[in-house]
């Protein structure tokens, strides 16, 4: 299967879930699949996100995401109060990718890129991400 193959069956996936209530449009800049709402569909789409994605990444946890994933999503890595990012590792089908949550400064809209990620990672990096964290926080006790 091809990467175009893999990246449509995680976005028709995704996009799928969400349900035609959103139109999605292709954000050149970013290589990614992009949605505006309004805040009256936050709640549904956070449940189907959260049923989707393996992984919740909001300001103080992303600190514990693998190296891997916050390298290859740079900037969007740097989150704010309310911002999140869900992940999911590759499967046989599918390779790894992210979706970013971004709601506006005025709280009325939100946004969402789903990205294929270039990169995959699993539950060892996951768990070495989370120890080299605990790790950092006791080097600062212990200085």
């Amino acid at each position: 299967m091809s990467d175009k193959q893999q990246q449509d069956m995680i976005f028709n996936e995704v996009t799928t879930a969400l349900g035609d209530q959103i139109t999605w449009r292709w954000d050149e800049q970013q290589s990614a699949l992009l949605t505006e709402f309004s805040w009256e569909k936050k709640e549904r789409m956070l449940t189907v996100l959260r049923q989707l994605f393996t992984e919740e990444w909001h300001r103080k946890s992303i600190k514990k995401a693998p190296k891997i994933i916050k390298a290859e999503l740079g900037d969007l890595a740097h989150l704010t109060k309310e911002q999140l990012i869900f992940t999911r590792p590759a499967s046989d089908k599918t390779p790894a990718f992210a979706l970013i949550w971004w709601p506006w400064g005025h709280g009325g809209t939100y946004s969402m890129r789903l990205i294929a990620l270039n990169n995959d990672y699993d539950d060892e990096a996951l768990q070495q991400a989370q120890q080299n964290s605990l790790l950092n926080i006791f080097q600062r006790f212990t200085r």
